[in-house]
């Protein structure tokens, strides 16, 4: 279903407003088809040039997705922002220098964006994170004030209505079944965000666990805006975002949640400040300041840093093995987390899996009936392979959804049947660990 979007030229309109409190009674969201009255939630998803307001990062780009109490999407609206400084990280978020030079200020939109709150239960996915910008956008704006916090996050409820997700939106997303398309577009998120929220919805008990958030978020006090609003013209971006390939993107949705919801708010943010491997003095300065915020002191920040190394070698060694560039990578992040490299050593030797047969805890284990896959140019015969493999009682084939593994000569392989099996997340094992594997399956240690 294609999202009606708000145009600015027939605006949210009709506000009421107490004038003892300020509170809107009741607004109304104008789309293509329609006025809707508006009651339920707004999921906000934003793009910045950083991850510091208080390092003047700025949002660039916001979208807002209206969704009913019943989980229904009503409308939405979306554009790019004139951040007034440089865009920041294009390689990550796809939007240029060019794209914004027309697009409206924060304070241009500040009206739309309040018409577009209030009144409402505000959503976001690490809403601490994209609410926290709001926050500083609306300070400089002069708007008098400043959004309800902390707001319904959708990453913190993933751990009560989802099974194994990480704290990634595209991971809940996968998990939820629901669907993500333009990552790292505030329109392609906030839409995702509010599938999640619908997936809640449907699951969650009466009354809702977050009642008392709601109330607070719709209670909220905020200034009257002019209405009818001014006219603004949105700008939308030209492409699509691209899609980042970092290691540390990729292997940090095998990472177990975090039991307390403000860490797992934290190591979001770490993850993405992480994404280019380099922290800068300002970054790692603000990320303290982050964390203090949450309330996590700055003792606390050593153990838990290397307890999320500990994590990454463990999701590293899930197929088995860790290739050079795998050990690059947590060397590079041991450092950016100003943890010795030794510990990278420690923390391998402590997640090595013993391959000691089908039920090994934690290890890459073959049984009985197994789907196999082998790919490129092998050092032992590809058929000797496959006649080993099925004298143990596995299938070999190409690559489905059920494979167990694949076998290359290389795990690092650009190869068709490496490729696929990264989509579907099976692991790619070299020759030496498909050997051990075979080995724990006949019992020799």
């Amino acid at each position: 279903m294609r999202l009606p979007l708000v145009s600015i030229l027939s605006p949210i309109a009709g506000g009421t407003f107490d004038s003892d409190t300020d509170r809107t009674k009741s607004t109304y969201l104008r789309t293509e088809e329609g006025s809707v009255q508006l009651s339920g939630y707004t999921v906000i998803d934003l793009e910045t040039t950083g991850l510091f307001p208080k390092k003047h990062d700025r949002v660039v780009e916001i979208a807002m997705v209206f969704v009913s109490d019943t989980g229904e999407v009503q409308g939405s609206w979306s554009t790019l922002i004139n951040p007034g400084r440089d865009v920041g990280p294009t390689h990550i978020h796809g939007i240029t220098a060019r794209e914004v030079l027309r697009a409206p200020t924060f304070q241009q939109l500040a009206p739309l964006i309040i018409r577009s709150i209030a009144g409402r239960t505000v959503v976001a996915h690490n809403a601490r994170f994209d609410l926290g910008f709001l926050d500083y956008e609306f300070d400089r704006s002069q708007a008098g004030t400043v959004p309800p916090s902390p707001g319904l996050c959708t990453m913190q409820w993933s751990s009560h209505f989802l099974s194994g997700a990480s704290r990634k939106l595209r991971d809940c997303c996968a998990a939820a079944g629901v669907s993500h398309h333009d990552e790292h577009s505030a329109l392609g998120d906030a839409t995702a965000t509010s599938g999640l929220l619908r997936y809640y919805l449907q699951r969650a008990e009466t009354p809702l666990p977050w009642s008392r958030l709601s109330t607070s978020s719709r209670s909220h006090r905020w200034p009257v805006v002019p209405d009818p609003l001014p006219e603004v013209s949105f700008v939308q971006r030209s492409s699509s975002p691209p899609r980042p390939d970092a290691w540390l993107d990729r292997i940090s949705s095998h990472l177990p949640r975090n039991d307390d919801p403000l860490v797992d708010a934290y190591l979001d943010v770490l993850e993405k400040a992480m994404l280019d491997r380099y922290l800068s003095a300002h970054e790692e300065a603000e990320l303290i300041a982050v964390a203090t915020s949450l309330g996590l002191a700055r003792d606390q920040l050593s153990a838990l840093h290397a307890s999320y190394l500990d994590s990454l070698a463990a999701a590293a060694l899930e197929d088995g093995v860790v290739t050079a560039a795998e050990r690059e990578e947590l060397d590079a992040v041991a450092a950016m987390l100003g943890l010795p490299r030794r510990l990278v050593d420690i923390a391998l030797r402590r997640t090595t899996p013993r391959l000691s047969g089908p039920t090994s805890s934690g290890s890459l284990a073959l049984q009985h009936g197994d789907r196999v896959v082998f790919t490129g140019t092998l050092s032992t015969p590809r058929q000797d392979w496959e006649a080993r493999a099925a004298g143990a009682g596995l299938i070999c084939g190409g690559v489905t959804r059920d494979t167990r593994v694949v076998v290359a000569a290389d795990p690092d392989s650009q190869s068709g049947k490496a490729a696929k099996a990264r989509s579907y997340n099976i692991p790619v094992v070299n020759e030496t660990t498909f050997s051990r594997m075979l080995d724990a399956m006949n019992g020799v240690s």
